[in-house]
């Protein structure tokens, strides 16, 4: 009987380290939370592991909208997107989604802030630019799609949940059967 104890409690181990080796995000470039104050033309990613080509690598400004990420590149630890345009001053949200040397899918997402010093000029003909747009469009509003959102939060539950399930039923269970062995 503590033999069969012992046996369990060691695969449960061994198989507890290897579910929690999943690929996560290293490093980034802006870092999370960052105040960018140069121009921002690319982004770039770090994993902890090797990642597979397939990844995904989405920004949003504070309004919701998406901005175009181009040429998306994954190479061993690192995946990078660049931007057509440099980033405008604001608020972004970087969702990033790939798939470890593992096969497991894995996302995170994370955010940054653009504050680029601009000219006077600049922006004397950013607020005319406005003003003027303001004028035409005072009907529009940005949509922000709340529900994308939601799904990608509730998605991100922790890699070692599942694991932590498994040992507390494989406990229980040993538990049950140490109990009726006993009582006979």
């Amino acid at each position: 009987m503590k033999k069969l104890l012992l046996i369990t409690f060691v695969f449960m181990f061994i198989f507890t380290t290897s579910a929690l080796a999943h690929t996560g995000l290293e490093t980034s470039s802006p870092e999370d939370g960052e105040v960018v104050t140069e121009e921002m033309r690319e982004i770039a990613l770090t994993y902890e592991g090797k990642i597979e080509q397939g990844g995904k690598l989405e920004v949003s400004n504070s309004n919701g909208q998406s901005i175009p990420v181009e040429d998306i590149s994954i190479a061993d630890t690192q995946m990078t997107g660049t931007f057509t345009n440099a980033l405008e001053n604001g608020d972004y949200t970087v969702v990033w989604n790939i798939i470890g040397a593992d096969g497991h899918p894995i996302a995170g997402e994370f955010s940054f802030t653009v504050d680029v010093p601009v000219s006077e000029t600049a922006v004397e003909n950013e607020s005319e630019a406005e003003a003027n747009s303001q004028d035409v469009n005072q009907d529009e509003t940005p949509l922000e799609n709340v529900e994308d959102t939601k799904t990608n939060e509730q998605s991100q539950l922790p890699s070692y949940l599942i694991p932590v399930i498994v040992i507390v039923l494989i406990a229980i269970i040993v538990g049950i059967f140490v109990g009726l062995r006993r009582k006979k």
